[in-house]
This record gives structure tokens, sequence and C-alpha cells, in this order.
């Protein structure tokens, strides 16, 4: 069941980068050809084409590789993963739990 769920995060980390290429070079390349050689970038796509730069590839296209799909993948598992109770709130929950039963009883 693990390694399902593992090659369905890279999947979908794989997804998004794609959808995010294509966005890319929507927003820094189609779209400033498309409002003709007078217009000016919108605010958009010069926040995409100064933070995600492609000098690799002289900004003609968003490139990655499949090391950035495992960072992606990695970062996203992390970002799901719940934090450990610490042992105060583990005290707090056997508390609730004990007033809980206890009115149960009085009843």
């Amino acid at each position: 069941m693990a390694v399902l769920q593992a090659y369905a995060m890279v999947a979908i980390a794989g997804a998004w980068l794609w959808a995010f290429a294509q966005f890319w070079t929507f927003m820094v390349i189609e779209l400033p050809k498309d409002l003709g050689p007078y217009s000016q970038m919108s605010s958009l796509s010069m926040f995409m084409h100064r933070a995600f730069p492609m000098r690799e590839t002289n900004d003609i296209e968003f490139e990655y590789k499949f090391e950035h799909v495992l960072m992606l993948a990695n970062v996203m598992l992390v970002l799901m993963m719940g934090w450990m109770p610490t042992r105060y709130e583990l005290r707090e929950k056997a508390e609730k739990l004990k007033k809980a039963a206890g009115k149960g009883k009085k009843k």
C-alpha cells in the first residue's frame, strides 16, 4: 500500500509540474506574443518571469527534470504529514476523556 501511495504522490507531483510548465509557457511566452509588439507584460506574467526564470532554456520554455518531480513529491508529503502530539496534548486529551466518562456515569 505504501509503494502505491508513493507512486501516486510522484504522479501527482509530475502532473502538477506539467500543468505549471504549460501555464508558465502561456503566461511568459505566448500571452505577450498574442498581445502584440507594443504591449507590456501583465503583472502576473512579469512575476512568473522573474520568480521562475529559465535561463537554461533562454526563457523559451519551462523545463524540469525527474529530480524536480521527486523534490516536489517529498515537499508535498512532508506538508501533508501530521505532527506527533506532544506530552501536554496527550495529557489534555486523556483528561477530557476522563471528564466525558465521568459525566456519562453521573447521568
